[in-house]
């Protein structure tokens, strides 16, 4: 089924489950999206999605705070790695395509709140109380791009962390200077994952604990770090082929 298991890097991912469906292990912004043809993931961890590579394998977890347990979701293997533009057109009715064409008449003005208060000072400081469009809006081969209204993420998290990946230094950089500073960049990012049909396995519905699935050397590693976040884990080779063996059955 999988060729290749040394040549690139695999994950363990964990998401934070919608608790209200029971029957099915479902992340509370449906990233990934595991509905046919294609599974795909666009939104979370971002600086894994740009490390995978074609051939990469990405288990996901789903996990429940009350509970405080973990079900595991399935697996995908990235078949194809494609920029926002080309998500938008071949996956624009779902929720993990972050971003719509603001010349949409159904894309509505959302009111966003902010991730960093700092920023955000800075920013009153400088344009006013009214955002500054080179926040709120992306231009790519002569379209203008804005937030999808069902993305939840907040104004300085949307377009500067989870699409260009800037670090709060770079974000300050571009308050300072009243521009998006890496924009044209962004035409030739591509970190919206997908994998096609026979490269992907959706396990939610059987509700596995993780406990039984995980490979002996995983089973004494916490998968919370220190600070308490549910950061991707590297996996190892072997670690991943079992994982996707033992999910697959005989």
């Amino acid at each position: 089924m999988i060729d290749v298991y040394d040549a690139v890097p695999h994950y363990l991912c964990v998401f934070k489950a919608d608790r209200h469906v029971t029957d099915n292990v479902i992340d509370l912004g449906l990233d990934p999206d595991f509905r046919p043809p294609m599974a795909t993931w666009g939104i979370c961890r971002p600086l894994t999605r740009r490390s995978v590579r074609v051939g990469s394998v990405v288990v996901f977890l789903g996990y429940y705070p009350n509970g405080r347990h973990y079900l595991v979701k399935g697996w995908l293997q990235v078949t194809d790695k494609i920029d926002y533009l080309d998500a938008l057109e071949r996956f624009g009715d779902r929720p993990n395509v972050i971003v719509r064409r603001a010349c949409y008449p159904d894309v509505p003005s959302v009111e966003r709140t902010w991730k960093r208060t700092g920023i955000r000072e800075e920013v009153v400081r400088r344009c006013g109380s009214e955002t500054p469009a080179f926040m709120t809006t992306l231009h790519v081969n002569g379209l203008t791009l804005v937030q999808n209204p069902e993305d939840d993420h907040e104004v300085d998290n949307w377009k500067c962390q989870r699409i260009l990946l800037c670090q709060t230094s770079q974000l300050e950089r571009c308050v300072s200077s009243g521009m998006c500073l890496r924009e044209d960049e962004f035409p030739a990012m591509r970190n919206y994952v997908v994998a096609r049909e026979g490269h992907w396995h959706d396990v939610g519905r059987q509700l596995l604990e993780w406990s039984a699935v995980a490979p002996a050397s995983l089973q004494p590693v916490p998968l919370r770090t220190p600070y308490g976040q549910h950061n991707a884990r590297c996996l190892r080779p072997a670690d991943a082929r079992e994982i996707v063996e033992t999910l697959e059955g005989p």
